[in-house]
């Protein structure tokens, strides 16, 4: 029943693993824990950091142990189906003293027995094992993923990270550079005498105050590529080259209503469904503790050879049909059931919260790219205004038209907006990663259209 749902992600994880391998010496550089700058190494695409992440990440070799498991346990539920057949092999001496302490004769006897033990018929033991071990395959195929989608959305936020941090260092870098220049404007003022000392101490003040916010953002940036080299399944000391941040970004919503991505969110997470699929294991496991209590019907048969030495040999046969029917177990089969049909109240409850969490998620994301869709254009546009306002104020500063406090005011817009620029593009990468995580998949950006 989980079929069609696997298919879109199955797909989704084809197509990342079938994209171009990342490059020889890129993955040398990344297994000898490269210490070089960006510009000495090639540069990794996001694509091959997630197939690096893939094969790499802890997290997706835990799912992949867990399927095992599970597959093995459909194996051992079938082996009930199955008869059971024991072989042993024996060898016997006797020797027995008779009453005058004399030695008697001795006996060797030796031979060969197999036996069969086979459970004919219960109600709905063997098949409720089966049908349990199942859906917790099921179960464990959805989780692992999920844990593939959590791992790739986990390396796009680093990634997305990164390329912000170092826009907003490199835009920080610029305020600095811009500060220098007009803290040498302030200080010729201040030779020719139009400018006081107040003017110097608020120039220096401003420039602090840009070196701060610049050593800051150099300091969040180590720590994502920390993260960064974290999700790859290398050592947060790793520096990791990338590619360059994408030029332009073009803010496109989704083509689907909110509605329809919350219904669409209700068929594809695949961390849904994989809950849907243990509350049916627990539902499961109510029909074995219930067959535990009723009669079953199994067959035993024996069959072996003696021989003994100078006697002669003899062979045995013995068959054994017996009907078992529980009378009385110390009420432990009731204590079984409830305990049975807890667990699958608390599936249904945790299936229950788990959808109403993912609900959630989608609407959160849906907001926030929204809002971030509409911030780009207008961060733009704020940042062209800021740096005409700088240009005019800075000219007419050293023009003895505007004071310090108009110049100091105008570097600061400036810096502020070329911070913003960068957030709002972050968000907005950021916010389509979270949304199509949220959602279980987006359709392709061709078929978005504008909000």
């Amino acid at each position: 029943m989980y079929e069609t749902h696997f298919l879109p992600w199955l797909i989704i994880v084809v197509t990342v693993l079938a994209a171009p391998l990342v490059r020889a010496d890129a993955v040398s550089a990344l297994n000898d824990r490269a210490t070089t700058t960006p510009t000495h190494s090639p540069a990794l695409t996001l694509v091959e950091l997630t197939d690096l992440a893939l094969q790499r990440n802890p997290q997706t070799r835990l799912a992949w142990a867990a399927l095992r498991f599970s597959e093995a346990g459909i194996e051992l539920a079938r082996a009930g189906y199955w008869p059971k057949i024991d072989a042993t092999l024996s060898a016997q001496r006797n020797r027995a003293l008779n009453f005058s302490g004399l030695p008697s004769n001795s006996l060797t006897r030796y031979g060969a027995s197999i036996s069969l033990s086979y459970l004919l018929w219960d109600f709905g033991i063997r098949s409720g094992q089966v049908d349990q071990a199942r859906f917790e395959m099921a179960s464990a195929q959805l989780s692992q993923n999920q844990t593939i989608q959590n791992v790739i959305l986990q390396v796009e936020q680093a990634y997305y990270g990164v390329l912000g941090l170092q826009a907003v260092v490199e835009a920080n870098q610029q305020s600095l550079r811009d500060a220098e220049t007009h803290f040498t404007a302030v200080q010729d003022r201040k030779a020719s005498g139009l400018a006081t000392v107040g003017d110097i101490y608020n120039i220096e003040a401003a420039r602090a105050g840009v070196k701060l916010a610049l050593q800051q953002s150099e300091g969040q940036l180590a720590v994502v590529r920390g993260q960064l080299a974290t999700a790859v399944g290398d050592s947060p000391d790793t520096l990791l080259p990338l590619a360059a941040w994408e030029e332009e970004v073009t803010p496109l919503m989704p083509s689907q209503s909110v509605a329809s991505l919350l219904a669409s969110a209700r068929d594809a997470r695949p961390e849904l469904l994989a809950a849907k699929a243990r509350e049916q294991a627990a539902a499961a496991n109510i029909t074995v503790i219930r067959g535990r209590g009723l009669p079953s019907l199994s067959l035993a048969a024996t069959t072996g050879r003696t021989q003994v030495v100078d006697i002669g040999n003899s062979t045995q046969y013995n068959a054994l049909l017996s009907l078992n029917i529980p009378l009385f177990t110390g009420f432990g089969d009731r204590a079984a059931l409830k305990q049975a049909q807890a667990q699958l109240d608390t599936a249904h409850a945790t299936h229950d919260d788990l959808r109403a969490g993912v609900e959630l998620q989608v609407w959160q994301a849906w907001q926030n790219l929204r809002t971030a869709s509409v911030t780009v254009d207008t961060s733009a546009a704020q940042l062209k205004s800021a740096q005409q306002a700088m240009e005019v104020s800075s000219a007419r500063y050293k023009s003895g038209l505007n004071t310090i406090l108009d110049l100091l005011n105008a570097q600061t817009t400036l810096a502020n907006a070329r911070v913003q620029q960068v957030q709002a593009r972050l968000d907005w990468v950021a916010g389509r990663a979270a949304l199509g995580h949220a959602v279980g998949g987006l359709a392709p950006v061709t078929t978005m259209e504008s909000p």
